[in-house]
């Protein structure tokens, strides 16, 4: 479905059925696709998906983009697809996003998924450099970012894809969505959030490094992290399986100690 916002059209899928749900969102200026083939990983969960406004099938006719509407974009995915309460899974860029909604509305979030996740607020030297570089070649800059994002051997059918979802952004979106890390506040209240957490990172993330996890789960309450070796990125994208596996592992054990 499409959810109408004043002013953006989301999308976001479902699939499937359970006794839990799991929202997904995807990073910069990725999209919710990215999640589809772990999706398949977990036959008794209700999966959703959803597009950022400015990337993947999502459009939005104000500028600039905000943090704050990014915040109040999955609320109303999860009222419109008629979610009360979800495990919030987001990756790369979407962690920031992910750990703002579970700050803001935590009676909603049951728990959180963060792969590799890029929560920190960007440096004004780093987000400058890379904005001169997607000025001066949007479209070689992401190339070479898509293909940074999967360094495993045997992940070029996944680097093509990849390169084809992210150019679906224009150049003005990809700014803005980057603009959002530098207005991330929730960094500053880790430590007073409960929310059950899963840290997932692959060793070989040139992207986000994997302190950034290692950092993350030593500032917030009750996470839980694992990375996986011979990974990049991506690994829902990459090692689905694996992923899934981890999040059954961990929801499962958070659902029986909230029913004992």
């Amino acid at each position: 479905m499409f959810v109408k916002r004043p002013d953006a059209s989301l999308l976001s899928l479902s699939f499937g059925h359970g006794p839990q749900t799991l929202l997904a969102l995807g990073g910069w200026i990725g999209s919710g696709e990215v999640w589809h083939d772990l999706f398949g990983e977990l036959p008794h969960w209700r999966c959703v998906s959803m597009d950022h406004r400015g990337s993947g099938a999502s459009t939005h006719s104000t500028s600039p983009i905000t943090l704050e509407a990014m915040v109040d974009d999955v609320l109303a995915v999860m009222d419109a697809q008629g979610i009360d309460r979800c495990v919030l899974a987001a990756e790369s860029g979407g962690a920031g996003v992910a750990l703002e909604v579970a700050h803001r509305a935590p009676e909603r979030i049951s728990g959180l998924v963060l792969v590799g996740a890029s929560w920190r607020r960007i440096s004004s030297t780093h987000f400058d450099d890379f904005v001169d570089w997607l000025r001066k070649d949007f479209d070689g800059a992401i190339r070479a970012f898509a293909t940074s994002c999967v360094p495993e051997a045997n992940g070029a059918d996944q680097r093509r894809w990849g390169y084809q979802v992210l150019r679906r952004s224009t150049l003005q979106s990809a700014i803005e969505l980057l603009q959002c890390r530098g207005a991330l506040t929730v960094e500053d209240r880790l430590s007073t959030m409960r929310v059950p957490t899963l840290l997932v990172h692959g060793s070989l993330d040139g992207v986000s490094p994997p302190d950034d996890s290692r950092l993350l789960a030593k500032r917030l309450l009750d996470a839980e992290l694992h990375i996986l070796p011979g990974l990049g990125h991506v690994p829902i994208l990459t090692a689905p399986a694996a992923v899934a596996r981890l999040i059954e592992q961990r929801f499962t054990s958070v659902q029986v100690r909230a029913a004992a």
